[in-house]
């Protein structure tokens, strides 16, 4: 009788036993069970920031935007893609906390803009917001009021020494971009219709010639005349292109060609009104340009000292995710 109680009394410590084990082992797979939930939660949250900073963190979306939108996903790009997300995130804090952050106005047409780039690239809903996408890409108005900031235009020095030859040297070839020659055009894609169109040329008003040979076009539509320094971007013949710029006003031109790959399209011109540059006024305006380009180039350095100051740290596991 002894003896079985004693079995008994071992079965049942036996039991008890199996039971805290079997307790434990539970225990420690449900802590394994959060512990790697926990894990796998953090690493989904992990890949979502791409950049941790002084001022916060930026999402691996704007990185992808940035590279997929305006790097085109191409693999060399990526380090230009990471350092573009930078000078926009230094730049934008700067705005902010300078309070020249975007208007309502400038917000709205950014992200109208910005909508257009995600419908004609067919860009997924999850892929980034139409309003950062705004914030990313549309910071000009940012730059212009920044700049006045940190580099007024009174700030800059003009070494004149060293700025008079390069003024004679412009107005000397450059001169000619002062010109203001409008002309009309019209632009034929058969070398015939161009023949035909030019033997119009004195029997009919230019105009007319136009609404004629452009199809589409109301009879009554108003033809807007066009820069002809602007469009002479268009002509590859330097000899044609200098043919252009010195129509007189009154003139018409000959049939000018041009040829993009394997299609040639034919030109004819008539100068409506021509106005000789102004050295002065050209003058003045390379002087501008010249105190710009030096705003532009000192604000340029100020970008790259802020980002170096934010201390970026580059997040891996969203970066190779993106």
């Amino acid at each position: 009788m002894a003896k079985r109680k004693q079995k008994n009394a071992e079965l049942e410590r036996q039991l008890k036993q199996r039971k805290t084990i079997f307790r434990i082992i539970s225990i420690l797979v449900a802590a394994a069970i959060v512990v790697a939930i926990g894990i796998g939660a953090w690493t989904v949250q992990d890949s979502r920031w791409i950049l941790r900073y002084d001022g916060g963190r930026i999402a691996t979306s704007d990185f992808r935007a940035i590279f997929h939108v305006g790097f085109e996903s191409h693999p060399m790009a990526r380090e230009a893609a990471m350092g573009t997300v930078q000078h926009i995130v230094a730049l934008r804090d700067k705005a902010i906390y300078h309070n020249v952050d975007f208007t309502a106005d400038e917000r709205a047409l950014a992200e109208a803009e910005a909508q257009q780039i995600i419908w004609m690239q067919g860009l997924p809903d999850n892929f980034i917001t139409v309003p950062r996408l705004a914030e990313l890409f549309f910071t000009e108005p940012l730059i212009e009021r920044l700049t006045d900031i940190y580099v007024p235009a009174h700030s800059i020095d003009i070494d004149e020494e060293e700025f008079a030859p390069m003024l004679e040297e412009y107005l000397e070839e450059e001169l000619y971009r002062h010109l203001d020659l409008q002309v009309l055009i019209l632009i034929l894609d058969e070398l015939e219709e161009a023949e035909e169109a030019h033997s119009l040329i004195g029997t009919m008003d230019f105009e007319d010639i136009i609404r004629q040979f452009t199809p589409g076009l109301d009879e009554d539509a108003d033809v807007p005349t066009t820069s002809a320094i602007d469009f002479s971007g268009w002509i590859d013949d330097p000899e044609d292109r200098e043919y252009l710029l010195s129509m007189q006003a009154g003139e018409y031109s000959r049939i000018v060609e041009w040829t993009d790959g394997e299609m040639p399209l034919y030109f004819l011109f008539h100068a409506v009104s021509r106005e000789e540059p102004n050295p002065d006024t050209a003058a003045e305006s390379f002087r501008e340009n010249f105190i710009e380009a030096r705003r532009e180039e000192i604000f340029a350095d100020l970008v790259e000292s802020w980002v170096e100051e934010a201390n970026f740290v580059v997040n891996r596991r969203g970066y190779n995710a993106a």
